[in-house]
This record gives structure tokens, sequence and C-alpha cells, in this order.
């Protein structure tokens, strides 16, 4: 079978069977669409087959392909983290903007998500502080845009896993240190003035996302409680009694940022 009829084959989208054929092949969409005449091996084309089935079964891209990209590099992914968004670029631009003065205060990440930051002292922070790491992709995209240390946490053994995978993946290990706990448990006794960034938990338990993300991806990096604020709230509080933390930058719903104000 040829690249030209593979694609034709696939019931997908174009771009997702694009994206599928480039990843397994290890070339860009470019490639694919300009070697229609390039011929599949046998096991290539089972393993497209295979991947067009459990994408026609709502899973993830990302978690199919092993792989998402995030800030220009790609990161490692699997069902343990969430998949990397767009929205968290922006989370980490605006946590960029801060070390140069930028503003504090709500601002649009996409329709419905926002970033929120504030800042509580005017210290000038020594190291990022990432509640929540998943895959890594905040904390080391963070350690390679700055010349910052950075800390990186979770519950979760196996996401910890993957995060200091990527670390090595993109040569950063000796930059992150990784540790395992709830919120601010784990930096507790940290001594040095730091930055806190999280993408947490920030969904209302009632709301139903889209099939890819409801069936696939770890619901306890998504659900938070009624209003979504179960981990918001606490992390919010945790932060503002450590001594030492400077600031923060979170990924939330606009009526949740609008909400944690009200406590500061």
């Amino acid at each position: 079978m040829h690249i030209a009829d593979a694609l034709q084959e696939a019931t997908l989208p174009a771009l997702e069977r694009e994206v599928l054929l480039a990843s397994l092949l290890k070339k860009n969409r470019a490639w694919i669409l300009a070697h229609g005449e390039h011929a599949l091996s046998t096991a290539e084309e089972h393993t497209f087959h295979a991947w067009v089935l459990r994408r026609k079964n709502h899973e993830p891209i990302a978690y199919i392909t092993g792989e998402k990209e995030f800030f220009g590099r790609t990161f490692h992914v699997t069902p343990d983290v969430l998949i990397p968004r767009p929205e968290t670029e922006e989370l980490v631009r605006i946590t960029l903007s801060q070390l140069s003065g930028g503003e504090s205060g709500i601002a649009d990440a996409n329709t419905d998500i926002v970033v929120f930051t504030h800042r509580f002292r005017e210290k000038t922070p020594e190291v990022f502080v990432d509640i929540g790491t998943g895959s890594g992709c905040i904390a080391i995209t963070l350690a390679l845009e700055t010349r910052y240390p950075v800390i990186a946490t979770d519950v979760s053994n196996a996401a910890l896993s993957v995060a200091q995978d990527n670390a090595e993946l993109l040569s950063v290990p000796d930059r992150i240190t990784f540790r395992k706990g709830n919120l601010l448990k784990p930096v507790r006794d940290l001594r040095s003035p730091f930055f806190l960034v999280s993408n947490p938990p920030y969904i209302p338990d009632a709301e139903i996302p889209m099939p890819d993300v409801m069936e696939y991806e770890p619901h306890l990096s998504l659900f938070a409680g009624p209003e979504g604020m179960g981990v918001l709230q606490p992390l919010i509080e945790q932060a503002m009694e450590h001594p030492y933390c400077t600031g923060f930058a979170l990924e939330c719903r606009r009526f949740q940022a609008e909400k944690l104000q009200e406590i500061l």
C-alpha cells in the first residue's frame, strides 16, 4: 500500500489521518503529502490501520502517537497525564512576563479559560514551583526559557515518571527537582522565594467534556468538586500562608478566578 492509498482509505478527517501517518513514519505532514507514491511496509500498514481504529473510538491522537508539541518542543505523553494544550502555553507565556514586571490579574487564554496571576510579596523569586506537573510541560518549558531552577510536584508516581522522562528527553534533568505530594506540602520547607505555577484540576464535577477527554484523560487531573474549586482554593490558601511564595499564575475558569480574588 502507498501513502496516497492509506490516506484515502482512512475514514478520518484529513488532518487527523495525515498527522497519524506522519508520526508513524517520523516525517512531517508536508513530506507525507508530497510522497503519495511512497510504499508502506506491512508492519507500517497494520499499525496505521490500528491507529485509525483507535482514533475512531475517540482516543486522543496524542495518546495514540505518544507525543504532543508544546511551546515548539515535542513531549512524551501517556494516559497517565493530561495532554498539553494551547491555553497552557498561554499560562507559561504570562508566567514569563511576570519576570519582567508584567501586570497581574485575569487574562484570557481562550474562550472560557483564563490565566489568573497575583503577587503577594515584592521579593524576587529564585525558583519556580509547578504544582501538578503531569507531563512536565510547564516545568520543563520554564527551565528551558529561563535561568531559574524548578521544583515540579505531582500526587501520581506515574505522572512523575513521564515528567522525568521528558526532562531527560529535553536535556534539563539537572534543572528540575521532582517531588511527590499534594498541593504545597512538598515545598513547605522551601526557604527560597518562589513563584507558583499550576494548571490544576478545575472542571466542575457535573460537567461532561468531549468523549476523547472524558473517556481517556485522567479524571484526577480534570475534576475538582461542584464548582471546580476543590484544588484551586486550598492551593491559593496554602500559597498565601507560605512565607516564601511571592505569587502565582494559575489556569482556571473566569468565574473561578473572580471567586479567588475575593479571598486574597
